[in-house]
């Protein structure tokens, strides 16, 4: 068969800054490429003249980590098993590469990279998949071993297909536009390699990679802000650590606008036709959809339309619908991927500033000696401005863009913000100021002392390497105020959640648990801490990431029983309509385990739930305090189901997510991208089923406290957990 080229449609399918010399045709007669003259550096394979450029990459799993281990090319002999004369196998001329078992490619040469360091470039590159196709980036360092490093190069640009590619297989990757150095650390290595997780004998063909200067200067690092970010950094820039930088950096290569057109369009069929929570269902209809398709149209940076299209996903509010990330594993990860002390070295929790004028704020709950903002903070110390706003309105602005997810309930903002404000504080702001109290009886005039700390300056220094690394390891983050068990089991290494307990200082038992992700270990010891029938519990879950169905009806199956009955019904989407069918719940509405015969018919039907089927669980009479914080799925399941038995009483400052309904995940919008998810059922609860037929769609509604109690300013300056305090008074009464 004669090969010829498609997606001629395609042919400036990256979004361009600036012009660049051409690319290789494709010559139809011959069904070959021609890589004209123009180019800084092209590499065809024809000649040896480029060896000693080069160095061959092997990924190895030291540790059980994927490693990248490199050795340069001392002469064409280390070569000879890797070309590919066949014709089918070459694109450019008579020669091609062909790499197999974990190993791929690096251009290394200095004299190159240093033409490049203070110009704009672009990579491309044709290359044939044979079982798995190659990975082209584009690495930063100030030497090769940073740079080949695999995960830990200071930045990692990888491109992407552009649309080009031939009828037998062959296909055009491209960076588009790229700076020749990040923050003042050059590119130093072309990477054209295999993913570390690829089978051994999946292979990959390359040909014709070119190196091309692009018209314009690089984004300079100029001081930002979230703020001025857009007329300080450009259309094509970013801001981060306080200063300007190519937003390829952070959130990977623009694609071309068809393909944007496609992410938009997608994301809108999902976010209207398959999302199960009924109330992001609609700003999926009303808010995404518009939204996304002026981002595909309009958008001129990764940074408007990548991080426009991870703020409308997260505007959905839902807390198991997330966009998914670029495979960033630089400091330059552009969202907040996991809540830690970072460049603060802090950890902030919600407090009542009850002798700082009242309302929420946001408290250090724990701080280590010597941060990299050089700068040590205190317990207590009170943030009042990140870059002179109010913390919540900056956070309330820019939090959605750089979140993975959000809470489907937005009073459940204060406690998932907290977790995370030190890393995106860290990432994306230029200062802040906190107000440190005398003591905890007094904060005002001179009682009260105010502490600015140039972060962005810190962290960008840090970074640059003009100044000395932090001596205080960074740790993560917890949104309680103490624990309230002493001694914590360690997690397993299967991945479920550890279950501490011991006896509380006033004849109550206390347990501690972070989630339902459960197997026989976690059920067992559930099941133990109440076999006694104990008289009274408290269950600290203030970090509730949540977990298993299965593992909430077991614990539900100790606590409540048929004498005070109580159920859920969980439903899918019930059609491709917008609205859900009339006939939904008629159909669905028996799908508990206990209702139903057919399980297959509610199984096709996306819908399943439990009722109250023990007569008399050991826990009944029970009395428990429940403390909630950061809470979401399983963890706003089990508090709903036992929200009004009798003696049992939920403790917290706000609302929990709101997060009612099984998850999945989806594929990623484009290559180097990690996968999305999506919540696709909603949730009612209910006696029985008839209740549950009149009930409402839960998702996007908290489970509030029944008693609403926040850490007090004056108790954490004192060291009191005001959560922990509320709920052991509690369970003292009578």
């Amino acid at each position: 068969m004669k090969r010829a080229l498609s997606g001629g449609c395609f042919l400036a399918i990256l979004a361009m800054a600036g012009a660049a010399s051409a690319r290789a045709d494709f010559d139809v007669a011959t069904g070959k490429l021609t890589i004209p003259a123009g180019a800084l550096r092209s590499f065809d394979f024809e000649g040896d003249d480029w060896v000693t450029s080069a160095e061959l990459l092997t990924w190895t799993s030291g540790g059980g980590f994927p490693a990248l281990e490199h050795v340069p090319v001392a002469s064409a002999a280390d070569l000879a098993a890797l070309l590919t004369t066949a014709d089918d196998d070459v694109l450019e001329g008579k020669r091609a590469l062909r790499f197999a078992g974990g190993k791929g490619l690096a251009i290394t040469e200095p004299a190159l990279f240093g033409e490049l360091a203070k110009a704009r470039f672009e990579v491309t590159l044709w290359a044939r998949a044979d079982g798995a196709a190659p990975q082209v980036q584009v690495a930063y360092g100030r030497d090769l071993d940073t740079a080949l490093s695999g995960f830990s190069a200071f930045a990692q640009i990888r491109a992407i297909r552009t649309g080009r590619a031939t009828s037998d297989g062959w296909a055009e990757y491209a960076t588009g536009p790229l700076d020749g150095s990040v923050l003042g650390t050059p590119a130093a290595a072309i990477l054209v390699a295999p993913s570390p997780y690829a089978e051994s004998a999946s292979a990959f063909v390359i040909d014709a990679l070119e190196v091309r200067k692009v018209e314009g200067s690089p984004v300079p690092p100029l001081a930002c802000t979230q703020a001025n970010v857009e007329q300080v950094c450009g259309a094509s820039g970013d801001c981060m650590f306080g200063h300007c930088l190519d937003a390829s950096v952070t959130w990977g290569v623009l694609p071309s606008e068809a393909h944007r057109t496609e992410i938009a369009e997608r994301w809108s069929f999902w976010a209207t036709r398959l999302l199960g929570d009924r109330k992001a269902l609609q700003t999926g209809i009303d808010v995404l959809t518009p939204e996304a398709r002026k981002l595909a149209k309009e958008s001129t940076s990764a940074r408007h339309f990548f991080g426009g299209m991870n703020r409308l996903v997260n505007l959905l509010r839902d807390n198991h619908t997330s966009f998914g990330s670029p495979s960033n594993f630089s400091s330059f990860a552009p969202q907040v991927q996991q809540g830690t002390s970072s460049g603060l070295g802090a950890c902030f929790g919600v407090v009542e500033k009850d002798i700082l004028g009242g309302g929420l704020g946001f408290a250090v709950f724990r701080a280590a000696e010597s941060p990299l903002s050089g700068v040590p903070l205190q317990r207590g110390d009170v943030l009042v401005k990140i870059d002179g706003r109010d913390p919540k309105e900056w956070l309330d602005e820019n939090y959605p863009r750089f979140a993975t997810t959000m809470t489907n309930d937005p009073g459940a903002d204060w406690a998932t913000m907290a977790g995370d404000l030190s890393r995106i504080v860290t990432h994306r702001a230029s200062n802040v100021t906190l107000a440190r109290c005398a003591s905890a009886a007094a904060c005002t005039g001179d009682d009260q002392t105010t502490i600015t700390i140039d972060i962005g300056a810190a962290a960008y220094k840090a970074l640059t390497g003009a100044s000395t690394p932090s001596s205080s390891r960074s740790f993560g983050c917890s949104p309680r105020f103490s624990s309230s068990v002493t001694n914590l089991v360690s997690p397993s290494n299967n991945g479920e959640d550890p279950v501490s307990f011991e006896p509380g200082p006033n004849g109550e038992t206390r347990v501690q648990f972070d989630g339902f992700s459960a197997g026989s270990r976690w059920k067992t010891a559930m099941t133990s801490i109440f076999s006694g029938r104990p008289a009274k519990v408290m269950m600290d879950t203030r970090e509730g990431h949540g977990g298993l169905y299965d593992a909430v009806e077991h614990l539900f199956g100790l606590l409540r029983g048929t004498a005070d009955p109580m159920g859920v019904l969980s439903v899918g989407r019930g059609g491709v309509s917008l609205a859900d069918p009339p006939w939904l719940l008629d159909r669905v509405g028996s799908c508990t385990r206990e209702t139903v015969a057919n399980q297959w018919s509610c199984f096709l039907g996306n819908s399943n739930g439990f009722l109250a089927t023990v007569a008399d669980p050991p826990g009944a009479a029970t009395k428990i305090a429940w403390l909630n914080t950061r809470d979401v799925s399983a963890n706003d399941f089990m508090p709903r189901l036992l929200q009004g038995r009798p003696g049992f009483r939920v403790f917290g400052p706000h609302v929990t997510a709101g997060a009612f309904g099984a998850v999945v995940s989806l594929p990623p919008v484009s290559s180097g991208w990690s996968g999305g998810s999506i919540q696709i059922q909603d949730s009612r609860f209910a006696p029985d089923p008839n209740a549950i037929k009149a009930a409402r769609w839960e998702s996007g509604f908290g489970v509030a406290p029944d008693e609403v109690v926040v850490q007090k300013l004056s108790d954490a300056l004192s060291g009191t957990d005001t959560i922990l305090a509320a709920a052991a008074a509690w369970l003292e009464s009578q």
